[in-house]
């Protein structure tokens, strides 16, 4: 089993296979899976699936209590949707169209070339969104035809993709892009706006444990899930929390604590930068150079001989 098919939750031990996902068995086709959501949320996921079309038989995910949001990252050719045996025309479908399916339907189609994006949003991990009184988001609407371009999913889909290539993607990131998409797709096709009825921010006990461990686990893969149950909140209520309390997500914040440890490191030692990059917890050199230049905006080199002691 290798990293096209499989995606070992990072605390839980569980694997994702795409036998889990796809109804179809895989020959030419290529997935590529990032299981997100809660430790006990069953199906809540994100793919990157491409397929050159060439086998019989029949592609389709698996009929669950969630929701599919495909994003087309390359032009489709007109295809048949089958949705509960009832055949659907879908159009030719330009990069960026995007398709909501509810999978507590059968879907399935006939093989055809396609290289696509899906975020899988279970009913449990919707049932967290839910900030307040009279906020429901997990009766969601269907948009089966493909015809609707939407900038905002794509460019979620496309900032996650470097993700997939990594033996160990950024747990925080992974998560917050997920919840930025379930968010945004529980307002589109359920017709809310859940952040407009949040008020306030964490308590200042729960904003002090999240921001030591943060700090603690500089190194470290931090799960969103895992620092939102030691502020006994869920992930999506206690990211949106955070964000009020600090201005800033918590997978903004661990970065800017990063970024601090290798400013005080390059202002204060003669560690050379490999070094000081897996010691702020980022993956290589080329990664600490790329994160430090785009949101400092010198090189770590640069702030070195700027800020010598």
């Amino acid at each position: 089993m290798n990293r096209k098919t499989a995606y070992a939750n990072l605390q839980t031990g569980r694997v994702i296979t795409a036998r889990n996902f796809l109804r179809a068995p895989l020959r030419s086709d290529e997935i590529s899976l990032l299981k997100t959501g809660g430790s006990d949320d069953p199906a809540s996921l994100m793919a990157l699936y491409q397929s050159g079309g060439c086998d019989e038989g029949i592609t389709s995910p698996l009929q669950q209590d969630a929701y599919l949001a495909v994003v087309v990252l390359q032009d489709l050719d007109a295809f048949t949707l089958r949705r509960n045996k009832r055949d659907i025309q879908i159009p030719r479908c330009p990069t960026g169209t995007i398709g909501f399916q509810d999978l507590r339907n059968a879907y399935s189609s006939p093989k055809y070339p396609v290289c696509s994006f899906s975020f899988v949003l279970s009913k449990a991990f919707l049932q967290d969104l839910r900030p307040g009184k009279g906020y429901i988001a997990t009766d969601l609407q269907e948009s089966t035809s493909y015809s609707t371009r939407d900038d905002t999913l794509l460019h979620l889909a496309l900032s996650i993709l470097p993700a997939f290539s990594q033996p160990n993607p950024n747990r925080l990131f992974t998560d917050q892009i997920f919840l930025a998409a379930s968010t945004y797709l529980t307002a589109k096709f359920g017709g809310q706006q859940p952040l407009d009825m949040i008020r306030g921010g964490l308590t200042p006990r729960q904003e002090k444990i999240a921001k030591e461990y943060l700090a603690a686990n500089i190194r470290g893969n931090v799960s969103l899930e895992y620092v939102a149950r030691l502020c006994e909140l869920s992930a999506p209520h206690f990211a949106r929390l955070f964000k009020r309390s600090a201005g800033m997500t918590p997978y903004q914040w661990f970065i800017q604590r990063r970024l601090a440890r290798a400013k005080h490191s390059l202002e204060t030692s003669d560690d050379p930068l490999p070094e000081i990059a897996l010691a702020c917890g980022f993956a290589d050199q080329s990664h600490f150079t790329r994160t430090f230049s785009r949101i400092i905006g010198v090189s770590p080199g640069a702030w070195r001989r700027l800020h010598r002691w």
